[in-house]
């Protein structure tokens, strides 16, 4: 009985240990879950010159370093000209004591250079510009536009090709585009005139065996068959006669 109370109570004791370190590892979860960062973003232009690429950015409130990753200058264009861009998260005082809150004033750090333009925290996007000596902020650059093309130009180079064509002998209907008609070819009957086609654009059959019969070069003509009945009928004729003589002559 004392050995089964000793290891009941052995068991409690665990069971209290393990749930007292899960309610510690759900405390550490929770405090670990921040807000979101207010990120800030813009060009930078310096009256001094280009800023190297790849120059370090950080972002202060006060004199609370308060990124946790350090930013660099990169280069964008708008289809003219490069500028110098960044992008830095600026973490909340959640995460950082003395950083991020509400209307917090943000400074942005290029390079040893702090700007004289500020911005104001918010959790999410933040564009603040940033501009040394005389120059001005400028807008963030959009996508160069895209070229349209010269239909017209395009139009005239088609037709030209295709005249170009024809004079070298190109058959018309294999330029294109041009919505040539097909010909019958030359040796048939109807030669040079276009092959008709269904309402679908398919090309029909062409002419008929009792044209082709009639003259055509493609089978045998009809007065031929019609003069060669003829010579049969004559042949049979005729000998048909030749056997009516010989009978009456053995019946005299």
């Amino acid at each position: 009985m004392t050995k089964f109370t000793h290891f009941t109570g052995a068991r409690i004791a665990v069971a209290v240990a393990a749930l007292a370190a899960a309610l510690a590892l759900a405390n550490l979860a929770r405090a670990q879950v921040f807000g979101p960062p207010s990120t800030f973003f813009g060009t930078i232009v310096d009256s001094a010159g280009e800023i190297p690429e790849n120059t370090v950015v950080e972002a202060y409130i006060g004199n609370t370093k308060c990124n946790t990753k350090d930013g660099k200058v990169l280069y964008a264009t708008d289809g003219k000209t490069r500028i110098a861009t960044y992008i830095i998260d600026v973490v909340s005082d959640e995460q950082k004591a003395g950083c991020g809150q509400r209307d917090s004033t943000v400074r942005i750090k290029i390079g040893d250079r702090l700007s004289t333009q500020t911005g104001t925290w918010a959790a999410g996007p933040v564009e603040l510009g940033i501009a040394f000596g005389s120059a001005s902020p400028v807008p963030q650059p959009t996508a160069a536009p895209t070229a349209t093309p010269d239909v017209a130009a395009i139009a005239t180079s088609t037709s030209a090709a295709r005249a170009t064509s024809i004079a070298n002998g190109t058959p018309a209907a294999a330029l294109p585009g041009g919505g040539s008609v097909a010909t019958i070819p030359p040796g048939s009957p109807g030669a040079g005139s276009p092959v008709p086609t269904t309402a679908g654009g398919l090309v029909t059959s062409g002419p008929g065996p009792t044209e082709q019969d009639a003259g055509g070069d493609g089978g045998f003509p009809v007065w031929g068959v019609v003069v060669i009945g003829l010579l049969v009928l004559a042949g049979i004729g005729g000998g048909a006669g030749v056997l009516l003589a010989r009978s009456r002559g053995g019946n005299s």
